[in-house]
């Protein structure tokens, strides 16, 4: 519907002055006024427009999106609560980071931000999602699909289907040992990291025996385990002291404590871990293995999705029901992986499926040749042109690689 620029400039000065009057008098101005669920300020009639109509449907309030500039915005708002789910514009602003931490001065610590603006390098994108706090950024012009993709889900607060910021949680489990987990974990980060270029970390939960560092050719160290002692001492520089290079875009978070020596891992320790490696890394990829160990079962329940893989036997049946069964946080579908499909004297994959009552999301089939030969050599078995590639990479898209970073680059051009 047309509205004119200073009929909405109006509204919005008469929102800041409702709100100043309301909590005068001496009362408490965050107790004299109810915090409004959502409120919006943007520097263009056009995307005001967008906006109201893709939250119309689900707005409990009509009228939230108002016209007015950045520097009017920061004044509306140092009058009054701020909401639960706020929107602002950096359009015109050339200092847009400067910007961003005087609106850091005005909003409570719990409110959500969503920012829109002008096309920016995606250094800036980073900058205000990972470093201070800011859940979404679109480019103008704005599109209905990049806003119900984008910023709906947070109207709505449904925050189960909202964009995932900072680093993918995977956990990759095993329905048994010996299914190949490792080998799967290590070349799923290896094609992820190297091949698709996206900032990747492989950790290894098996502090004593775990191969993931073998699998790639890293030497495990000891300053893992002990960062896991301390948790309270967990920073983004230890952590990134403790993660080892298997390549530009690609570590290895691994040790080989001795066998002897009981490994004392603190509980919660993989909350400050995965929070410092969230905002280093794209994908954090957990070697769950097949004995659930503590660390192991941390990971699986804070993993934001979970890879299970099976092998032709009816003790990977058995185990699944159960590793469903673990707690955690809710999370996408669980993708299921048959690994050696075809095994000389392993269940059918038909009779796998009508047993666990539903299908494989990534069937690799038995390559009694090409892993041993890739391990002989020394190289990634996911290197060499093979139905073992193909899964990989399949398994690689399957989890969001290819779209890890589609919030900002796509909507360069087209928002």
């Amino acid at each position: 519907m047309p509205r004119s620029q200073t009929l909405l400039d109006s509204r919005a000065d008469n929102l800041a002055e409702t709100t100043y009057t309301g909590a005068a008098d001496g009362a408490d101005p965050l107790n004299a006024l109810k915090r409004p669920k959502f409120l919006g300020f943007v520097a263009d009639t056009a995307s005001a427009e967008a906006l109201e109509a893709a939250f119309q449907p689900v707005a409990q309030h009509g009228g939230n999106v108002h016209v007015v500039n950045f520097r009017t915005t920061l004044a509306i708002l140092s009058r009054m609560v701020s909401p639960e789910v706020l929107l602002v514009d950096l359009t015109g602003e050339e200092q847009p980071l400067t910007a961003m931490m005087e609106l850091a001065e005005l909003v409570e610590s719990d409110t959500t931000v969503l920012v829109i603006g002008q096309a920016r390098e995606l250094s800036f994108y980073r900058a205000i999602v990972n470093g201070m706090g800011v859940r979404e950024y679109l480019a103008k012009p704005l599109t209905p699909a990049a806003i119900s993709t984008h910023f709906l889900p947070f109207i709505k607060h449904d925050a189960a289907h909202a964009p995932v910021h900072g680093g993918k949680i995977i956990a990759i489990a095993g329905a048994r040992g010996g299914v190949g987990t490792t080998t799967i974990a290590a070349n799923l980060a290896w094609m992820i990291g190297h091949e698709m270029h996206r900032h990747t970390v492989l950790l290894d939960t098996d502090l004593q025996t775990g191969t993931a560092g073998l699998a790639l050719n890293v030497e495990p160290g000891h300053g893992f385990a002990g960062a896991l002692e301390t948790p309270d001492r967990m920073d983004t520089m230890l952590v990134e002291r403790c993660a080892q290079p298997a390549g530009d875009r690609l570590h290895v978070m691994a040790s080989l404590e001795a066998l002897g020596t009981p490994v004392n891992y603190t509980a919660g320790a993989s909350g400050p871990l995965t929070k410092a490696l969230r905002s280093r890394y794209k994908f954090i990829l957990a070697d769950a293995g097949a004995r659930q160990l503590p660390f192991a079962r941390e990971m699986l329940g804070m993993a934001h999705q979970r890879v299970i893989i099976l092998d032709p036997s009816i003790m990977s049946l058995r185990n699944l029901d159960r590793l469903n069964a673990l707690p955690g946080q809710p999370v996408a579908k669980t993708i299921l992986v048959l690994n050696q499909a075809g095994r000389p004297y392993g269940l059918s994959q038909p009779f796998m499926e009508q047993a666990i009552g539903m299908k494989f999301d990534i069937i690799i089939p038995d390559l009694p040749r090409i892993l041993p030969k890739a391990d002989k050599f020394g190289e990634m078995a996911a290197s060499i042109k093979s139905p073992f590639r193909e899964a990989i990479n399949k398994l690689a898209l399957k989890i969001g690689a290819d779209t890890s970073e589609l919030a900002f680059p796509k909507l360069m051009a087209t928002a």
